[in-house]
């Protein structure tokens, strides 16, 4: 079968493209050892023709597919669960505890997501978004192991981006499944000055001090590589935790300075990440980079500018002035 778009890598990794916008943008990988198998991510329910036409290219049936685990149910990440539960029977969906209600009953995932966009374009993105059976679903805790075949993942909770955020810690390959947690790093931010990654602080749950502890985390086991989401396997270097430090340093600074001004805001994050990509890329390409990240650059303001109008709320026990 022709046509599915997919990347063996070693260790008894797939990164397959989850047609999320245009190729390139979002993955899942497919993990095991020769018998059992599990997803890491879904994408969308648009993502199944391309994962079906990937398993058909490497000779996996339905029923190898042991586990679906998404990072956390953001739709780009988990909006195919429901959809691959059904193609694949023997499957169990392991899912952060704070997330296991969200795929059980996906009705506020999709509300939520449809005033964002609307129906139509909801549909584009996401198409249909299928619950799953309560009896199919199981939490998995901080510090359990998940075994497929002779292989263990190892989850690892993760806050900063989402509550119900988790990582996969692979020892095969000292790599982590990261979801969101250690950034995006495009194929075209993969510089001649280095990789260049950029937090994905999208609403509503960022956290900066707590993301940066995330990465923290990951880095403490000095892996070879982090499997992002966006996009693919990242050899890992100890100079981009430093680089995503700054960065949610810098966003929450620029956040409480522009004080509600999501213009400005959004002006000020662009030029610095132009300011942060210049050493990797030189000053004209940065500015295209800039252009080419606007989408993601305004996810992020979105979430920044939600953190700090959130911080300024005061708590019921602070005192009035």
């Amino acid at each position: 079968m022709t046509g599915a778009r997919f990347q063996s890598l070693p260790g008894d990794i797939t990164c397959i493209d989850a047609d999320y916008v245009q190729p390139g943008i979002a993955c899942f990988y497919l993990v095991g050892d020769g018998d059992e198998y599990a997803l890491v991510e879904t994408g969308t329910s648009h993502s199944y023709d391309n994962l079906r036409r990937t398993l058909a290219a490497l000779s996996i049936e339905p029923g190898q597919i042991r586990y679906v685990i998404p990072t956390h149910v953001h739709l780009d990440h988990a909006g195919g669960a429901g959809r691959y539960m059904r193609a694949f029977p023997q499957a169990t969906l392991l899912v952060h505890p704070r997330g296991a209600r969200h795929l059980i009953d996906p009705e506020r995932l999709i509300a939520s997501a449809q005033q964002v966009y609307g129906e139509e374009a909801f549909r584009a993105l996401y198409g249909t978004i299928d619950p799953v059976p309560a009896e199919r679903v199981r939490e998995l805790a901080d510090g359990e192991r998940v075994a497929i075949g002779d292989r263990e993942l190892l989850v690892q909770h993760t806050r900063g981006h989402a509550e119900h955020h988790l990582c996969l810690w692979d020892e095969r390959t000292r790599g982590w499944f990261s979801g969101d947690m250690f950034g995006i790093s495009y194929d075209y931010l993969r510089l001649p000055g280095g990789s260049f990654v950029l937090p994905a602080t999208t609403p509503t749950q960022f956290d900066p001090e707590a993301y940066a502890e995330s990465v923290a985390t990951l880095a403490a086991r000095a892996p070879r590589y982090m499997y992002l989401t966006h996009y693919g396997r990242l050899p890992f270097e100890g100079r981009q935790v430093d680089l995503l430090h700054d960065q949610l340093r810098e966003y929450a600074r620029l956040g409480d300075a522009c004080a509600g001004d999501t213009a400005q805001l959004q002006a000020a994050v662009t030029e610095y990440t132009r300011e942060r990509l210049a050493p990797l890329a030189g000053a004209e390409q940065a500015r295209t980079l800039g252009e080419r990240l606007e989408m993601d650059l305004a996810l992020n303001v979105q979430g920044i500018a939600f953190r700090a109008a959130r911080a300024k709320v005061p708590s019921p026990d602070t005192p009035a002035s």
